[in-house]
């Protein structure tokens, strides 16, 4: 099978969360499995400032408006089957960010990714590809099914929802600026509350829909978790499936991680107290004998932090100590760092993202918070599994498919949920982690349960491969 993945982002050329870490891996899993892949992305400052052996294929020429928007088709065989496939438009591409700068968008992304999806079928024409199934990922891709159909391109169209909260939704102008027809500006194509949606388009104009986790996919059919879109959905719903995430076992794994502190594995978990020794020291706090409680996050509403801040008074005064690794939203950044100031010796806070520090915290960790309001699949529970690090989750979305409430009695299950969203379910949450961790013959077999998890990206790869060959 030839198959085409679109992304606006993919491990390793360039990231921003966790759509980046989906596409490269599939990229690189349906290449092992024997199928002809393609990535398709633009070409950011970013990617060119870490590879410099792009082959330019050829030149080509959009229409954008009343011009004609040069740009250049730039390859690189990454993995065997398996070639990544670049968009260079300087003006467009070569800037600092991918999306914005300082949590503001680029004022002109509607331009800038219908062009980039106009681009790839010049590329995939161009370049006299014969492919099976386009897969795209997410409203920057949501044009491409739209064009697609337009130029009467037989290939089949798969367009995954990541987080359908980021809609890609812009002025009408922007028909104008990417030469569509005023008549697909009604309810049933891109019209979407006064705005063109790019997300509409790629529900609307794909062959199937998929999700990120099989629980999110029949959540967004709901006015709760549908954001406005819950209509058109529901009109698909018999082409809409939901397939969990999976993680690099080779990229997560203690027993070979160089970023943590000492690699350990299921057989050597004292190593692991190790590490949370060593972390607890690096970061100014000063009862190791405290569970430790870590968090790897956007710093924003969706992942909990109204109901965490609210509790933090009375978790604080617990025998516990924090972490907390992210970025996002000031109004929490402040908080957070407030009670930091507050507790120094019991919670740190670190804004901002580094890699290194996130390994030692999956590492170093008791317990793996991830209070979010709703979440399309997570990875950070999957990969603090694999470190047998014990998520603390809302049952929501992909945490509520991946994390099965541990039972003392039956001694199963892999983590703690809570199934209301409020502080005094979160509160409780934290409590029942912090009886077992005084309990150390359950809190160890939980913690083997969780390392004894697989979900790696074999199976999913397997199930996004079933879909692309129904009729």
């Amino acid at each position: 099978m030839n198959i085409g993945i679109v992304a606006s982002e993919a491990f390793p050329f360039a990231k921003t969360g966790g759509l980046a870490d989906v596409a490269g891996a599939l990229f690189k899993n349906f290449g092992e499995m024997e199928h002809k892949t393609y990535l398709f992305m633009p070409l950011y400052k970013i990617t060119k400032s870490k590879f410099f052996d792009l082959k330019l294929q050829r030149n080509f020429k959009v229409k954008i408006g009343y011009n004609e928007v040069e740009g250049q088709i730039l390859t690189k065989e990454v993995y065997p089957n398996s070639i990544a496939v670049f968009i260079k438009q300087n003006n467009y591409f070569d800037r600092d960010e991918l999306y914005g700068v300082k949590g503001v968008d680029y004022a002109d992304n509607a331009e800038r990714f219908g062009f980039f999806d106009k681009a790839v079928l010049k590329a995939i024409d161009l370049l006299n590809l014969n492919l099976d199934v386009l897969h795209l990922n997410d409203w920057q891709t949501g044009l491409v099914p739209f064009f697609a159909k337009e130029k009467g391109i037989s290939s089949k169209v798969i367009f995954t929802i990541h987080n359908l909260a980021y809609q890609g939704n812009f002025d009408v102008s922007i028909l104008d600026t990417l030469n569509i027809d005023k008549s697909h500006y009604n309810m049933n194509e891109l019209e979407f509350y006064g705005k063109v949606s790019f997300i509409k388009a790629g529900i609307v104009f794909a062959d199937y829909i998929t999700t990120v986790s099989p629980t999110y996919a029949k959540e967004i059919l709901t006015t709760e978790f549908g954001e406005r879109l819950e209509g058109i959905l529901n009109t698909k719903k018999d082409r809409l499936f939901g397939i969990l995430n999976g993680i690099d076992y080779e990229t997560w794994d203690p027993a070979k991680d160089d970023q943590v502190f000492i690699k350990y594995d299921k057989t050597t978990l004292e190593r692991k107290r190790e590490n949370k020794k060593m972390l607890v020291k690096e970061l100014g706090l000063k009862e190791y004998d405290y569970p430790l409680f870590g968090m790897v996050s956007r710093i924003v509403s969706q992942k909990g932090f109204d109901i965490l801040i609210d509790s933090l008074n009375e978790f604080l005064s617990w025998k516990v100590n924090i972490v907390i690794l992210g970025t996002g939203e000031k109004k929490y950044e402040d908080v957070l760092k407030n009670f930091e100031a507050l507790y120094p010796n019991k919670i740190k806070i670190i804004i901002g993202f580094d890699e290194k520090i996130a390994h030692k915290i999956y590492a170093g960790s008791d317990f793996f918070l991830m209070p979010s309001k709703y979440e399309p699949c997570g990875l950070g529970q999957l990969i603090a599994l694999r470190y047998g690090t014990l998520p603390i989750v809302h049952e929501t979305g992909g945490l509520k498919d991946t994390i099965d409430n541990y039972n003392g009695y039956t001694r199963c299950g892999n983590g703690i949920l809570f199934d209301e969203y409020n502080k005094e379910a979160l509160k409780n949450a934290i409590e029942r982690a912090i009886m077992l961790y005084e309990d150390g013959k359950n809190f160890n077999k939980l913690r083997n349960n969780a390392m004894n998890c697989n979900f790696s990206w074999e199976s999913s790869a397997k199930r996004y491969i079933e879909l692309f060959s129904k009729r």
